[in-house]
């Protein structure tokens, strides 16, 4: 049986369970409270939750065939494990979230290298933090933080690394950003163990289609684009990247039809464009299922 772990008590429970469902993975158990499950798919699947900052390592230990957790977690515990895709999502955007060096808003400091020596940084993530700052040529004193970590100053820290989806926590307690360190995404990982063995790999590469299918068909709208020939090439440098030309309008030869995958966030922008460029209308539609061949091992 194929075992699984998701992450529990954290901003992508909710986001990820949905996606889940969507995929038609949907995890089953007896309340929310439990910490654990099935999936009925191949098996059925083990499903266990844990902490983000936990899964990593239990998926490259073996102890679960297959995980989902943050991109920043999997560096911060230097896990060694396969990503077998990635997802653009967080606990209330469709976008990344980031991890972040923030100073109070009346801080001298614009960019980490007006840090003085010694000082307080409160942060979850210890490792991304001291490689950053000793890259930055800053030595610091890190502040162990358990959560809550904007409430760190200015007590016991004088600066935070800390993760942010829209900036609104730093804004209520009065910080400001100074530097992105790193934009992260879910990811979801196999074990070693697990991706070399061919009939588990199959499985997890089943997995890991369906759920790509699902989160395109939630993140992305089709459009249909119909397009005077003559500007038929300064639209196309508008389209999204996944375009297609699929023929000419059935009663005007003068016209040609495109269709693409958009991004649903900034979608007007999008339309806009296209319009401004030369397009003569633009249809929106639900994306469908998009699916792709994954890579995989010799």
């Amino acid at each position: 049986m194929l075992s699984i772990a998701l992450p529990k008590g954290s901003s992508l429970e909710q986001r990820t369970l949905r996606l889940f469902t969507a995929a038609g993975l949907e995890v089953s158990r007896t309340s929310e409270r439990v910490y654990r499950g099935t999936i009925a798919y191949d098996g059925p699947l083990k499903v266990a939750f844990f902490k983000p900052r936990e899964i990593p390592k239990v998926v490259e230990d073996g102890t679960f065939d297959v995980g989902l957790t943050g991109a920043d977690w999997i560096e911060e515990t230097g896990a060694k494990v396969e990503h077998v895709v990635s997802f653009t999502y967080s606990k209330t955007t469709d976008l990344p979230w980031r991890v972040v060096l923030a100073v109070p808003v009346h801080h001298a400091a614009q960019t980490v290298q007006d840090l003085a020596p010694g000082t307080r940084v409160a942060t979850e993530y210890p490792n991304i933090s001291h490689r950053f700052l000793h890259e930055a040529g800053i030595h610091a004193e890190l502040v162990p933080s358990y959560g809550a970590t904007e409430g760190k100053i200015p007590e016991l820290a004088d600066a935070i690394v800390d993760v942010v989806e829209t900036g609104s926590a730093l804004d209520h307690n009065g910080l400001r950003i100074i530097e992105t360190i790193r934009t992260c995404t879910p990811q979801f990982i196999a074990s070693p163990r697990a991706w070399s063995d061919a009939a588990r790999q199959r499985t997890v590469q089943g997995m890991a289609r369906l759920l790509s299918a699902a989160h395109h068909r939630a993140a992305d709208v089709l459009l249909t684009v119909r397009v005077p020939a003559r500007h038929l090439d300064r639209v196309a440098r508008s389209m999204p990247e996944r375009a297609w030309s699929v023929g000419t309008g059935l009663r005007d030869e003068g016209l040609v039809v495109v269709q693409g995958l958009a991004v649903r966030d900034g979608l007007a922008e999008t339309i806009d464009g296209l319009l401004a460029a030369g397009a003569a209308d633009v249809v929106e539609t639900e994306a469908g299922v998009f699916a792709s061949m994954l890579p995989k091992t010799p």
